[in-house]
């Protein structure tokens, strides 16, 4: 079956595809013809993704998923939280993000690093209704930047589980134990998708 990523990121089409195998094929926006931004408005990782879910799909006349995720540092109150790719404004890349938010651990909580990446996809299908929600979570610490492989926060999260960042770990070990992962592990587990008809 075919179903639109509300996404126009290139590296989290391919990790979405890659978690789900040969259960679906993804569209990004861009494919589906979905123009203009899809707004985040909300403050809630669940709120985000549901959202996000259900313009995608309404667009796209297709069920489609969508997630909200963002890297949280425990000593902070789990900030940024929601606000993660959106906190130093829409002009900043993610390296900047990376750097910045490397800067705020420095100064604010030096002693204590942890932090935890949060996920929560989201299942929209035409006709309306809720989208259903799906949560992940895997947790590290922060440490300089690591590797090139991943994307946004990766290569400085050191991952609990690998004992390396997500920035070094190859895509078969990070899809594992991601937050991603298991949120959409949870989603392929509900049946939800075989509930589908082929598209």
């Amino acid at each position: 079956m075919r179903l639109v990523l509300a996404t126009r990121n290139p590296g989290k089409l391919r990790e979405f595809q890659r978690l789900l195998g040969s259960a679906a094929t993804l569209l990004s926006l861009d494919d589906a013809g979905v123009a203009g931004d899809l707004p985040e408005p909300h403050t809630t990782y669940a709120d985000n993704a549901r959202a996000k879910a259900s313009q995608a799909c309404a667009a796209a006349g297709l069920p489609a998923l969508a997630d909200d995720s963002g890297i949280e540092v425990l000593a902070l109150d789990g900030w940024p939280g929601p606000q993660s790719a959106r906190w130093m404004g829409e002009a900043a890349s993610d390296r900047d993000r990376l750097l910045g938010l490397l800067d705020e651990v420095r100064r604010r909580c030096p002693s204590d690093p942890r932090a935890r990446y949060v996920a929560a996809v989201a299942l929209a299908l035409p006709g309306g209704g809720e989208p259903a929600v799906f949560h992940g979570s895997c947790s590290g610490v922060l440490v300089e930047p690591r590797g090139a492989a991943g994307f946004g926060y990766d290569p400085s999260f050191l991952s609990d589980d690998l004992g390396v960042t997500f920035g070094e770990a190859s895509d078969a070990a990070k899809d594992g134990v991601s937050h991603r992962a298991r949120a959409l592990r949870a989603l392929l587990e509900s049946g939800a998708l075989e509930a589908l008809p082929p598209a």
